[in-house]
């Protein structure tokens, strides 16, 4: 299973240590905090994670970050194909069609790096035997057959150029490493911040780089084949990816902050599903067969991110906005409001995150016997027209200033082209912090 978190949040975990914009950093010499993660879309995958983190900084202002989290993960996913008025009957991998978070990236994923998540957190599926299923008429054509786990680790550690009082130069470097049934992934990661205007200016610079090998179950299918005459092509893919980061944080005030960010992806390599199918209609729009999809072999992708933090009456204010676009033709708006209310010991934080999503140019429902087969398209619904909405709260509770309990609880409903993309997920996180 290709469940691959994207690792751009790297990037973003060395803009938090370098920026100092890290929810919740202790001054304490240690910081350790363990949460679980409970993610479950209605009737269709569920995923388990626990996470253990790990912060420690000295007095010479060197941070180091480990993070170690492992995914379970299970359930039913789409497999492109489009609904039917007949019973329609597939053939599958064993332990395949995950499809964890839509194309918002918005459902399953870390409360405190918001901006720097990818789009498709989770795509894929996973090696096992060949099984068959049939899906009623009328309904959306879920492959039930998934399960799989996923273990990763990262390292991130930053330190002062300069030994002198001021330390107005500091650089990071971090690595990260991710392996599951059919998929495994390395990246490493480098930068570094100049602190300006007494340290109330600071610009951070940053670079990572990924390498992907994607093992499909049953092996590469051949683009545009038939999933009735399945044709292989090999048994290994790859993907190279380089991203770059820009980033500002400004002190507006006493009570305010604010944050830009431009970030840059360029990917190379294997980007298509290999699990993925598209209706073949005739004339009539019956099903004549499903062919395997094809994506383009090159992606590049932009993003600006803006945000602003500020301490109103005592509680927090903390409003983002994430524009993205790519050379696919897909174009995202991401707006993210939360608010802190603090009472005494306990806070409770609302939160409100909205995503909207334009097609890629090569999304379609499904194809025509009578006509030519494009160059490349794909039916999976996380590349086609998209909106969502996440609403939820947060409730926290501060024993003293190392120790800290917090609960999640959020809802997140989706809709787009498709029927497939109609869906809604409950997501639960318990988090423990504690700092000597």
């Amino acid at each position: 299973m290709q469940l691959k978190k994207n690792k751009r949040w790297l990037l973003s975990r060395a803009v938090g240590s370098l920026l100092g914009v890290q929810s919740g950093t202790s001054e304490a010499e240690w910081q350790i905090e363990a949460a679980y993660r409970y993610y479950s879309e209605t009737d269709r995958v569920t995923a388990m994670e626990p996470v253990l983190q790990l912060h420690k900084v000295d007095d010479e202002g060197r941070k180091l970050d480990v993070t170690i989290a492992y995914d379970s993960l299970s359930g039913a996913s789409p497999n492109g194909a489009a609904v039917s008025e007949k019973p329609q009957t597939f053939t599958s991998t064993s332990g395949g069609a995950a499809s964890v978070s839509s194309a918002s990236g918005a459902a399953y994923k870390d409360d405190d790096n918001d901006e720097d998540y990818d789009d498709d957190e989770y795509e894929g599926e996973g090696g096992g035997k060949t099984s068959e299923y049939t899906v009623a008429p009328g309904e959306v054509p879920l492959d039930p057959n998934f399960e799989d786990s996923r273990l990763s680790m990262s390292m991130n550690y930053s330190w002062p150029l300069n030994s002198n009082v001021n330390r107005n130069i500091t650089t990071s470097i971090g690595g990260s490493y991710s392996r599951e049934t059919d998929y495994s992934s390395i990246g490493v990661n480098g930068g570094f911040s100049i602190f300006l205007n007494q340290k109330n200016t600071q610009i951070g610079l940053f670079l990572g780089m990924e390498s992907d090998e994607i093992t499909p179950g049953g092996g590469t299918p051949l683009a545009f084949t038939a999933m009735s005459d399945k044709q292989i092509t090999g048994s290994t893919e790859n993907k190279n990816i380089v991203d770059g980061l820009v980033s500002v944080t400004q002190v507006l005030s006493k009570q305010a902050v604010m944050q830009l960010n431009y970030s840059m992806s360029i990917s190379n390599g294997y980007h298509t599903d290999p699990y993925k199918i598209i209706s073949l209609l005739d004339e009539q729009g019956d099903v004549q067969d499903y062919l395997y999809e094809n994506r383009p072999e090159k992606r590049t992708k932009q993003s600006i991110y803006g945000a602003l933090k500020y301490h109103l009456f005592g509680n927090t204010v903390d409003v983002s906005y994430r524009y993205m676009w790519d050379d696919w033709g897909v174009k995202s708006d991401t707006w993210d409001v939360k608010y802190r209310f603090n009472i005494d010991d306990v806070y409770i934080q609302p939160h409100f995150r909205n995503y909207s999503q334009k097609a890629t140019d090569f999304y379609v429902d499904s194809l025509l016997s009578t006509d030519d087969l494009p160059q490349f398209a794909s039916a999976d619904y996380r590349l086609g027209a998209l909106s969502s909405n996440t609403v939820g709260v947060k409730f926290g509770w501060v024993f003293d200033e190392n120790k800290e309990v917090s609960l999640r609880v959020e809802s997140y409903q989706q809709e787009g082209d498709s029927a497939a993309a109609d869906m809604g997920a409950l997501i639960l996180q318990v988090n423990y912090k504690v700092a000597f």
